[in-house]
């Protein structure tokens, strides 16, 4: 751009200056003055031929086309003020647009008719032209900007902007800029890896600092033109901080010492710094006055576009006006056509339907003139010679069969028409009149007949012929002659709508299609060898069953998908009333379905009927599941008959150009309809028999298997029969009979028999297996999800309920139930043997190991019951869960179901923690017996013994003399006791889960805690020695107790507690109360185990009473301690057991 001030030379006119083209763009003609009002009435016009390109308001628009009036007559020699006022503010005054726009609506109103009332510009420049003329703008206003600020009007004639100097130059340094970014970013990298480096070696201080300085240059002509994007920055740290201003002056200064001189150096890098800040302001500037011409160039281009806009959208409102006016009237003109055409045919039809109805009233005139009768039949028929006929040709040759029942069908009409009128009172008193019509009437009458005949006779011989089903326009050898079958049955159709057609080619499909089902001959023969197999042979053979049924129902699906295609091809007559509004394939395909299905002789239903019948002569359950099996059979294969059926039902409609859609697809979904009621039919006959053999043969089955186990079943509750429903005739929903084990049998066979009998993996596994079974053949029998609906979630429901009663109450509740009452709580009466010899098997402690293996099985079993029949979120298994979760969340069925499933698991876990409480029984008093029983056995001889005699007190097992042997670690009793719990815990751990083993662990630790201590605090006294023993059964039983389980923080008590039976009289305080002496100081065991804990265990020291004459004394050391506590000694009334119970210190 050339600044304000600057000189330009003159540039010669050439024929691509501004002047020629407006010259050009006014044909030679200057624009003429006009008056201010004129020019002030003119810019308020939108069609103002010169106006700025702006829409500003204040700089441009409509408003500041009046600036166009101070124009002289030659564009060239007058620069407008808005120029004169701010150059660079200026926005562009167009010229040549808006005169081209001008001119063309001048030609367009002169050549527009006054009267039509539509004004049409057809002479508006194309989109090319206004962009032409707007270029001629944009130079203009470009040489405005150069005159204005160079004060020179000469170049609005001779500036053109590719002679421009300073905008050569100006594109020039973008062209360099660009070329030196690109430059930039492709040596980015290694002017990063340079500045990084350091190796200059072999150079001196000076070389090495502008070798440095060079870098440091590049790095920052890089830092100002191309910094760093977010991705790089992201992907390289160090050269995101090298790049920082902060870092390129350490780097600057990183080889430079204190002692150099560094304002060399910062006066080069000032000066680079200068130099880079008056290049990028040049490049600023450069930019902006870049942005601005382009700004105006795009304001100017876009005015050219909006021109042309507006001028389509008011084209387009100008058509659409006459469009409304003129295209009714054409449409008025096209009704009358049609409705002129429409009566010239009407009148041709009348023409040849009096001429045929003529030429037979003269053909009965003559007949009843000779007195002999015409042989109509033969005629029609061909028997006689085409020479030799009376009758017109139309009739009696066959290529004019479809005219001849079109005549007909008319002349029938106007018989029809004549008798049925009531006001023919001057014809019918003309007696020949009505004579000579009775007579035309009776020869049309015998026509059709005879016509219509042949035409059936013809029908039958063309599809007899049978071929090929293919539907070719072009014949092939050995195809059906399904254009001559197509022929026929239109004119066939025209005959009583086509009845006859329909009855005779339904007649002709059963007996020549389907002779398995319609022969009379080989149905009856083929019954009287059935009715002598079953009667050699007492088995059914259920393969060959399916394989006849599927042999009859493929059959029917070949069949019937053949014969939907033929009819879909030939029976399309558009001439024909139909009747009921019903199409005629879907008509002639109903009527073929209900003769194939539902015929009450030999139709499909009749013989499934009868192979039912068959099977039901049979009264064992062989037969019965057999049937079920037939049921599954049927229904799968009737099943994909109607689904292929369904899907030939679309095909049946050839879709036209004047067919109705809307009634083809209605008249489809009748059929579907059709389709599915017979689908119904054929099921719901059997569905609730099958449901009632279905439970039944489940549960015989089930029952079965547990009398093959060996198992003896109780008898059964009568069932209450529902007497309304059987006043009504409804069969009522079998109800299997509760058929429980016998509780009694199982405890006689013992645990082993129990194991290989009703728990034995195959029995349990087996009635689970029938139960799969039963609801694989209700999914094929019911349908699953919203197919089966509410019939198939109440079918799957029933057989669920069943199952969990059967599964619960009558198997694995009698048997958990036996298991335990199969164990006796209490213990032996004598004295066991102690020590256990631990080479042999340990004693079970009156819980037999089969007793765990049992509750294993049964605990197996309820998990398998559920994975194989609920299977919850088992997406696939098509188990209960799935089956009726398909019919939603919130269904009863499936509310039901789960009713069911917790009723059976909570009843089952009931009794199954019920047998293992008797375990826990059982083995509590057995711990008791080897624990007490066992250990005071032993007290009969040795130093006890003589302690017993001389104390006159029970010691027990701990009360030993000083000289007693302390080798054996523990107790005969305590070895021996852990040693069958730890062989008990293996055989519990392996039957119980984690949790269930946790919590009867530690219930059994609490009662052996409570057994020790009850018998230590009641009977036994623990001297100095016996406390070494007594800690280390403690310290045994400890350990074994904690094999599972968390609460055991008894022991820990009980082990603090032993120590008072180890401590001297005279340290006693100390461990009671601490080492202050104060009772109420909240230490020592008074603070730990309690107060009366701590006095009670400590009154069990063999010293801490004596013998005398009057009775048991305490020892002077006890008294003097309880004095000194200022405690009184709870042993000497009664002590309540239930304070030191394991279970108030968890």
């Amino acid at each position: 751009m050339v600044k304000e001030g600057t000189k330009k030379k003159k540039v010669p006119r050439d024929d691509r200056s501004v002047s020629s083209r407006g010259t050009k763009g006014t044909r030679g003609k200057s624009p003429k003055r006009k008056k201010k009002g004129e020019e002030a009435k003119r810019a308020k016009s939108p069609k103002n031929p010169e106006k700025p390109a702006s829409r500003k308001e204040g700089k441009g628009g409509r408003g500041d086309l009046a600036a166009s009036s101070k124009n002289p007559e030659n564009i060239l020699e007058y620069i407008p003020q808005e120029y004169l006022d701010n150059v660079e503010t200026a926005e562009p005054v167009l010229h040549f647009l808006p005169k081209m726009v001008a001119s063309a609506d001048e030609t367009g109103a002169s050549g527009s008719n006054p009267g039509s009332g539509v004004q049409s510009n057809t002479k508006f420049p194309n989109l090319r032209v206004l962009l032409s003329a707007a270029e001629d703008d944009i130079r203009l206003h470009r040489a405005r900007v150069q005159a204005a600020k160079a004060n020179n009007i000469n170049f609005l004639r001779s500036y053109k902007i590719e002679n421009d100097e300073l905008w050569l130059l100006r594109q020039q340094r973008l062209n360099e800029r660009t070329l030196m970014l690109s430059k930039l970013n492709t040596e980015r990298s290694v002017i990063l890896k340079e500045l990084q480096e350091s190796n200059v070696k072999g150079l001196t201080s000076q070389e090495m600092t502008q070798v440095q300085l060079a870098r440091w240059q590049r790095a920052l002509e890089l830092y100002v033109y191309a910094p760093p994007k977010l991705g790089q920055a992201e992907t390289d740290e160090e050269a995101q901080r090298d790049l920082e201003f902060l870092g390129l002056l350490e780097k600057l200064l990183e080889h430079i010492t204190e002692e150099e001189d560094m304002s060399d150096i910062f006066s080069q890098a000032a000066d680079m710094c200068s130099t880079l800040v008056d290049v990028t302001k040049q490049i600023v500037k450069d930019a902006s006055e870049q942005v601005a011409e382009a700004e105006d160039v795009y304001q100017i281009r876009l005015e050219a576009h909006e021109l042309f806009g507006r001028n389509a959208l008011t084209r387009t409102e100008e058509i659409q006006n006459q469009f409304r006016i003129n295209g009714r009237a054409a449409l008025q003109i096209g009704n009358q056509l049609e409705f002129a055409e429409s009566k010239r045919k009407r009148c041709e039809s009348a023409s040849v339907l009096i001429r045929r109805w003529w030429l037979m009233e003269n053909t009965a005139e003559q007949e009843a003139l000779s007195g002999e009768e015409l042989n109509v039949e033969e005629e029609v028929r061909g028997v006689v010679p085409l020479a030799s006929c009376r009758m017109d040709p139309l009739f009696t040759r066959r290529e004019n069969s479809l005219d001849a029942a079109r005549s007909l069908k008319q002349l029938r009409q106007v018989v029809r028409s004549r008798s049925g009128n009531a006001n023919m009172s001057v014809e019918r008193s003309d007696a020949s009149v009505s004579r000579r019509f009775d007579l035309t009437a009776n020869l049309i009458k015998r026509t059709s007949e005879a016509l219509e005949q042949r035409l059936l006779n013809d029908f039958s011989e063309a599809y007899a012929k049978g071929g090929v089903y293919e539907f070719t326009a072009k014949p092939r050898p050995g195809q059906i002659e399904w254009k001559k079958l197509k022929d026929l049955a239109r004119a066939l159709n025209l005959f009583n709508n086509g009845r006859n057609l329909l009855e005779r080619y339904v007649q002709l499909v059963v007996g020549t299609r389907l002779p398995e089902l319609f022969d009379s001959a080989k149905v009856k023969s083929s019954g009287e060898e059935k009715e002598e197999e079953n009667d050699d042979e007492e088995e059914f053979d259920m393969e060959a069953t399916r394989s006849e049924l599927t042999n009859l129902f493929h059959r029917l699906s070949e069949v019937c998908t053949e014969e939907f295609q033929l009819i879909a091809y030939i029976f399309d007559n558009p001439d024909a009333d139909t009747g009921m509004g019903e199409v005629i394939p879907l008509k002639i395909a109903r009527a073929l379905c209900t003769r194939v299905i539902g015929d009450p002789k030999n139709g499909l239903q009749s013989r499934i009927n009868d192979l039912l019948d068959s099977i039901d002569r049979k009264t064992d359950f062989d037969a019965g599941a057999k049937k079920l099996d037939t049921f599954v059979v049927i229904h799968e294969k009737a099943s994909g008959l109607f689904s292929l059926l369904r899907d030939s039902a679309e095909k049946l409609v050839l879709q036209t150009e004047d067919s109705d859609k809307n009634a083809d697809t209605t008249a489809v979904d009748s059929l579907k309809a059709f389709l599915n009621s017979q689908e119904a039919g054929l099921n719901n006959s059997h569905r609730h028999g099958y449901l009632n053999l279905e439970l039944r043969l489940l549960h015989h089955e089930c029952c079965n298997a547990l009398d093959q186990a060996g198992c003896i079943l109780m008898a059964p509750a009568r069932i209450r029969v529902d007497q309304n429903l059987l006043e009504k005739g409804i069969l009522e929903e079998y109800r299997a009979p509760l058929l429980p084990i016998s509780k009694n049998s199982i405890k006689r066979a013992g645990f082993n028999e129990l194991l290989s009998g009703p728990l034995k993996q195959s029995v349990l596994r087996q009635p689970l297996i029938h139960a799969t079974d039963s609801l694989a053949r209700a999914r094929l029998m019911f349908g699953s999800g919203k197919d089966g609906g509410e019939t198939s979630a109440r079918v799957i429901t029933s057989i669920y309920s069943q199952m969990c009663n059967f599964y619960g109450q009558a198997f694995l509740y009698p048997i958990a139930e036996a298991l335990q009452e199969m164990l006796k709580s209490s213990a032996p009466f004598a004295a066991p043997q102690l020590p256990f010899n631990e080479d042999e098997a340990a004693h079970d402690m009156g819980v037999d190991p089969a007793f765990w293996v049992a509750l294993e099985r049964i605990h197996a079993a309820a998990k398998a019951f559920d994975r194989e029949m609920w299977a919850e979120t088992k997406k696939g298994s098509l188990r209960v869960w799935e089956l009726l979760s398909m019919n939603g969340e919130n269904s009863s069925a499936l509310a039901t179901g789960r009713d069911c499933r917790i009723e059976f698991f909570s009843e089952l876990e009931h009794r199954g923690e019920d047998a293992v409480l008797r375990a826990l029984d059982t083995m509590s008093a057995h711990i008791q017996w080897i624990l007490v029983t066992g250990a005071e056995a032993m007290l009969s001889s040795g130093g006890a013994r003589l302690f017993n005699q001389l104390s006159g007190q029970s010691g027990g097992p701990y009360a030993m003399s000083s000289g007693t042997s302390l080798e054996a670690p523990n107790s005969p009793a305590v070895k021996s006791l852990c040693y069958c719990l730890r062989v008990q815990f293996v055989q519990v751990q392996s039957a119980l889960t984690p949790q269930s083993l946790s919590a009867f662990w530690t219930a059994l630790s609490m009662r052996i805690y409570d057994i020790l201590v009850t018998r230590l605090l009641q009977h036994w006294y623990v001297s100095t020695v016996g406390a070494v023993i007594l800690a280390r059964d403690v310290e045994a039983l400890r350990s074994v107790s904690t094999l599972a389980g968390t609460k055991h923080d008894h022991w820990d008590i009980l082990r603090e507690l032993l120590t008072l039976y180890m401590t001297p009289p005279d340290a006693l305080k100390i461990m009671l109360v601490g080492s202050e002496g104060d009772a109420s100081s909240g230490k020592g065991l008074f603070q730990r185990a309690g107060r009366e804990q701590s006095l009670v265990f400590m009154s069990r020291r063999v010293d801490f009473r004596y013998k005398t004459g009057q009775g048991l004394r305490k020892s002077i050391w006890a008294t003097q301690l309880l004095d000194e506590l200022k405690v009184r000694d709870p042993s000497d009334g009664h002590i309540n057991m239930g304070l030191f119970a394991a279970g108030r210190r968890v």
